[in-house]
Parts: C-alpha cells; sequence; structure tokens
C-alpha cells in the first residue's frame, strides 16, 4: 500500500517518543533532517535502477505557433504591431522572427487593450522597417511548474506517443546549437526531438527548451523524479506509482535510523540500519525476480581450470559455466 512522505516521518518520531505530526514545520530541525533522509533513500533506491513506479507523471502542453496577419516592425524601436487584434495568445517570452530576417527576438510584454494588438520586444528591431511584414510567434521555452521537481527522467508526447519515435530525448543547450549549426529557429519540423533545460523563471520555476520549436499543440507527458522539502505537501506519496511495500519499508527504516541517531540512541540506530540494508536488498531481488521471465537465454562460457593432481599440475580441456 502506498504510503506518504508525512506517514513516513511519524514512523521515524515514534520509535523516538516523539508525537505524531499533521504538517511540517520549516523551522523543525529533526523533521528537516528526516525530509532530507527520506531524500538519500528514494535517491539510492532509484539509483540501483530506474523502477517504472519511482517515477512521478505530470505533462505540459506546447503553443500553436502565430502567422496570422502581418506586422509593423521598424528599424531601432522594440513596438511591434499587429494588422489585427492576433496578439491575444501570445506572452512575454515567446520568440518574433520576421520573414527574410535571420535574428530572433524576445517578446517583453504584450498590450491587447490597445486597437491593433502590440507588442514590446526585449531589444530593439534591428531590420529593415517594414509595414505589412509576414513573420511567426512562437513558444520554444517551457516552464515546468512541478513542485519539487529533481530530474526529468522520459519526455515524450502523452498518450499519442506509441513508438520510441515521439521521445524527446533530454541533452545539453550546446549539443541543440550544434545540431542547429547555430540557430535554433532556422526552421522546425514541427515536433521538437531534443529537450534542454534553461535556467529557471522568475518564479523559480525550471525552464526546458524544445527543439525544434513546436508548430502545434502537442501534450508532452514527462516522466520525473522529485525531492522533498518542508514545504513539500505532507500527503505527497514517496514514490510515483503503486511501489512494493518493500520500498516504502526500507525508506521507513533510513528515517528511523536517522531518529536514532538524532536521539543518540546508538544501539537501535544500528538495528533500523541492518534492517534498511535488508530491505534494499530484498527489492533488488524482487524486481529482479519481476523483470525475468522464461524465455530469458541460457549463456554457456569456457574457461579452462588448473588442478593439483598428485602433485602434477593438469589443465582441463574445458570446464563449463552456465549463467
Amino acid at each position: 500500500m502506498a504510503k506518504t512522505l508525512g506517514a513516513t516521518i511519524n514512523n521515524a518520531l515514534r520509535v523516538i517518543g516523539e508525537p505524531d505530526i499533521t504538517e511540517f514545520t520549516s523551522a523543525n530541525q529533526l523533521q528537516n533532517i528526516l525530509i532530507d533522509t527520506a531524500n538519500e533513500a528514494v535517491h539510492d533506491i532509484l539509483e540501483a535502477a530506474r523502477y517504472r513506479w519511482g517515477m512521478h507523471r505530470d505533462y505540459f502542453t506546447t503553443h500553436d505557433d502565430l502567422t496570422t496577419g502581418t506586422v509593423v516592425v521598424t528599424n531601432g524601436s522594440t513596438t511591434v504591431t499587429s494588422s489585427g487584434n492576433n496578439f491575444t495568445n501570445v506572452a512575454a517570452g515567446d520568440v518574433l522572427r520576421v520573414t527574410g530576417d535571420q535574428t530572433s527576438y524576445v517578446v517583453a510584454s504584450v498590450n491587447t487593450s490597445a486597437n491593433p494588438d502590440t507588442l514590446v520586444l526585449e531589444d530593439a528591431y534591428q531590420g529593415t522597417t517594414a509595414s505589412a511584414a509576414e513573420y511567426v510567434i512562437f513558444r520554444d521555452t517551457y516552464a515546468l511548474s512541478i513542485t519539487g521537481l529533481d530530474e526529468v527522467v522520459v519526455a515524450r508526447y502523452g498518450e499519442n506517443a506509441m513508438t520510441g519515435s515521439d521521445e524527446i530525448r533530454l541533452t545539453n543547450i550546446q549539443n541543440i546549437y550544434d545540431r542547429a549549426d547555430g540557430d535554433i529557429h532556422k526552421n522546425t519540423s514541427g515536433k521538437p526531438k531534443w529537450m534542454a533545460q534553461r535556467s529557471p523563471n522568475s518564479s523559480n520555476n525550471p525552464q526546458w527548451l524544445l527543439w525544434p520549436y513546436p508548430k502545434d499543440a502537442y501534450v508532452v507527458e514527462l516522466w520525473h523524479t522529485i525531492r522533498f522539502t518542508s514545504n513539500t505537501t505532507f500527503a505527497t506519496e514517496m514514490f510515483g506509482g503503486d511501489a512494493p511495500d518493500i520500498a516504502y519499508d526500507a525508506v521507513s527504516h533510513k528515517c528511523r535510523e536517522r531518529a536514532c541517531l538524532y536521539d543518540e540512541d546508538m544501539r537501535q540506530a544500528q538495528y533500523w540500519a541492518q534492517q534498511y540494508e535488508r530491505a534494499r536488498f530484498q527489492l533488488v531481488s524482487r524486481e529482479s525476480r519481476a523483470h525475468r521471465d522464461d524465455r530469458s537465454m541460457s549463456v554457456e562460457t569456457y574457461r579452462r581450470g588448473t588442478y593439483r593432481v598428485r602433485g602434477f599440475t593438469a589443465v582441463s580441456q574445458i570446464a563449463f559455466d552456465r549463467v
């Protein structure tokens, strides 16, 4: 049965005679220590293997690009005017690219109360002044508002991702620029194939750059791990799926060990440390069995062996090992 972070911390508190809690207090030293210990235990378990039940699952949706109408652009000016009221779905952080110009401009703000709509660029437009320029506005960077996001492990196109070709590969920004020959906005296939982390936004949410930038709305499915803090919801589950009981037991044992160390009860701390290692071993054994089947292949290897027979050294021709 799934266990929450709060239940795990309470298990540890009971061992040293502390009362149960119903929420975390950021100033409480023992609670913070136990939360950090839970993080370490979960990390250790998932570093052994990326178990399917260890991942949390979230989604975000990409945006359509915008090419409706034309825009008025002026050399040296940061203001761009729409030929109509076409900027309704444009937001700060989006990118403007005028047809025939190889420079990308980041949108600083949008005014849709004006008639027609206008927007302001972060940097002044350096291209040729035009009163009816064709353009594209798109979004290539997406902030992930996932509480406690630690690591994105898999990204792909949601429920429609039936084949590996729909997986978005995780990389770094330098690799994306190398693949794009230095111009990540030069062209697009419409479906991003690569994803790189950027610096957090003003709300401290992690941001990810998609390349090629999406032209349409896609539901992107994320499998990820999280890191618990004192701001984490008390009812947050320890693992993303229905993990085996032994996995929850392992984390609880580790937290109990740390609580006993805090209470300077070394004998009990040693006992729970042993229980933790035992649970981890059982977990690995259980998961290894779960991933074996009757069609697994038997491999024979050939190894020479050396023996002592009546004072003489004898070398066997072939020794068989079955793996």
